[in-house]
């Protein structure tokens, strides 16, 4: 699970990061990332009644955190991920590949 120092939790933040971040889509996510004035990344995520009922917007969740986890040592930028409706019936794998691939392009489209 991500500690406190990598998640997002005001609303200023995730506004900001949305109007102001560069954006990446997939099939299964839109990731936004803006650069971090805190030298270390920080993750929020959005899963709205679209993706699912409660439990299964709850799985996903679960599952882009434990992505986050995976890889919030290689980036140092604020990103915001939000679930499209397509994540609730996709494998951890597909949605492991489509987060971490969408994340590589925002690192190469912010450097």
């Amino acid at each position: 699970m991500l500690d406190r120092a990598h998640r997002l939790a005001l609303p200023t933040d995730f506004r900001r990061i949305i109007r102001r971040g560069t954006k990446q889509t997939s099939s299964l996510v839109v990731a936004y990332a803006a650069v971090s004035d805190r030298g270390l990344s920080r993750f929020g995520f959005i899963t709205s009644k679209a993706v699912g009922n409660a439990p299964t917007r709850n799985r996903v969740r679960r599952q882009l955190r434990a992505i986050a986890w995976e890889v919030r040592d290689h980036t140092s930028a604020d990103i915001v991920i939000r679930a499209l409706p397509a994540a609730a019936e996709a494998s951890w794998d597909d949605l492991h590949r489509d987060v971490t691939r969408v994340l590589a392009k925002l690192r190469g489209t912010s450097s």
